[in-house]
């Protein structure tokens, strides 16, 4: 009745330069070719052996950088979930995951749904099955995007106890919660305004810490031990369960994941615990309370959702400042909003709905043969088109392509505008544009840049937003020249 299970959030900002799909060399990260290179051999390829005892997701675009350059990790990882399923009663220790990894409250509702459904459709084409669970980027929440997790069959996802704010027993009374003092020994309901429901698994907060910042991964006995010490008295089933940055073992602290296989080895020995998934604990003891959570909250911003969006004062250095993310995400979010009404009237042309078709279009990115666009074509066209209107479609389609990428979290995330995780997605958006312009007539550099001359990097010599822009735009002419 007392189980253990250990989650592993796998994920690396896109680097790849949006003309090429190459990723450039990063000098930063010698001496490897760049950073996905370098992770890859300080920590995914060294846990090859835990995946298939733990619970994990991999980031969609890290996976598709593993197909192109690493493709036996790639089938370590699918072969992983897929022996695990023998070990958890026919459930995968894998999560699927929001396609461009964007704070989905904060994504405009069509949006949202695009992003969940490319995860689900990804994931479902990677490892040949649907997902049960699903992470959510920074566990970033809110009502509206459980009920798009739900609508699309989702099961669960995982959140940090302070994103918990009332529990109660089947039609009890409310218990407020804050603060983490949720029990999350357990998994929780919660109920949506549609009907539906979702499981809520809420990670030990102080363990889950104490493993990325506190040097418990310095013996795996020591994990062992912590984590077997956080079971009660309670003779009720009970998941003693983890959450961090699978990156955690091996990249952040060497030798990370032989601390995680010496403890994963001890439960496997241990007769009175029991290593576990969560799909596979939720089908044995289903959920018998309910939880309100904290309405648009993450595990990463004591502000709830401001360090994607304001100067909440979460950064990586506490001698920054951020109003630089107020100027950027309007930028982001008017390219959108300035494209969105002209693309589908471009679209409807040939297509019958081109929402229903953008959100098919992951196949066609996931496998872009001949066949798969005829395919697409077939279920969506309302006409046989010619073969430069394939052509033009397909580069419509890579607009929104860009647009869901500009979304990507890690460009607010840091404590600067001139970072190169925010240099990427202004890659990301300057190929929206020059698309948007030569496709659809609009007129988009200018009131992108307009706005984004608002934002100011913390070093002098960068300068305000236009000056990055240009710093971006002649990094892209690089990029295409290359």
């Amino acid at each position: 009745m007392r189980y253990v299970c250990i989650h592993g959030h796998f994920y690396q900002p896109p680097r790849e330069n949006p003309w090429t799909e190459q990723v450039p060399a990063q000098p930063s990260a010698a001496p490897f070719h760049d950073w996905n290179q370098r992770i890859a051999a300080e920590c995914y390829r060294p846990n090859a052996e835990n995946y298939e005892r733990i619970s994990f997701n991999f980031g969609p675009t890290l996976l598709r950088w593993f197909e192109t350059e690493q493709p036996d990790l790639l089938h370590t990882v699918v072969q992983a979930d897929r022996s695990a399923r023998l070990r958890f009663g026919g459930h995968g220790p894998a999560l699927a995951q929001a396609w461009g990894h964007a704070i989905l409250p904060l994504c405009a509702a069509r949006d949202r749904h695009t992003q969940v459904l490319w995860g689900l459709k990804e994931f479902a084409y990677r490892f040949g099955r649907q997902a049960e669970g699903f992470w959510l980027p920074e566990t970033a929440v809110d009502t509206p995007t459980l009920e798009t997790l739900s609508l699309y069959g989702v099961s669960f996802t995982v959140l940090s106890p302070y994103q918990a704010a009332a529990v109660r027993p089947h039609d009890g009374a409310w218990t407020q919660v804050h603060g983490g003092s949720i029990d999350p020994r357990r998994p929780y309901w919660v109920r949506l305004p549609s009907g539906r429901r979702i499981a809520i698994f809420f990670f030990d907060g102080p363990l889950s810490a104490a493993i990325a910042f506190a040097g418990l991964l310095e013996s795996g006995a020591a994990l062992a031990g912590r984590l077997k010490a956080a079971f009660s008295a309670d003779p009720a089933p009970q998941l003693v369960h983890v959450a961090t940055d699978g990156e955690t073992y091996g990249h952040h602290h060497p030798g990370g994941e032989r601390a995680l296989a010496r403890a994963l080895a001890l439960f496997e020995a241990d007769a009175e615990v029991r290593l576990t998934c969560y799909g596979e604990f939720l089908e044995r003891h289903p959920p018998t309370q309910e939880v309100r959570i904290v309405e648009r909250s993450s595990w990463s911003c004591s502000h709830g959702l401001g360090r994607w969006s304001r100067h909440c004062g979460c950064a990586a250095s506490e001698t920054t400042e951020q109003h630089w993310r107020g100027p950027l995400r309007k930028a982001i979010t008017g390219l959108r909003q300035a494209t969105e009404g002209p693309w589908q009237t471009r679209v409807s042309r040939w297509l019958n709905d081109p929402w229903a078709a953008r959100d098919d279009w992951i196949l066609v990115l996931l496998d872009p043969s001949s066949l798969r666009y005829e395919r697409f074509l077939a279920r969506h066209a309302r006409t046989d088109l010619s073969p430069p209107e394939r052509r033009e479609l397909a580069q419509l389609f890579e607009l929104q392509q860009r647009l869901i990428q500009s979304d990507t979290s890690c460009a607010w995330f840091f404590e600067d505008l001139a970072r190169i995780e925010t240099i990427q997605v202004l890659q990301y958006a300057a190929r929206a544009i020059e698309l948007g312009e030569r496709l659809l007539g609009l007129e988009l550099e200018g009131p992108f840049v307009d706005t984004l001359a608002q934002a100011r990097s913390n070093d002098p010599k960068e300068g305000d937003g236009r000056a990055v822009w240009r710093k971006a735009r002649q990094q892209d002419i690089g990029l295409r020249g290359s």
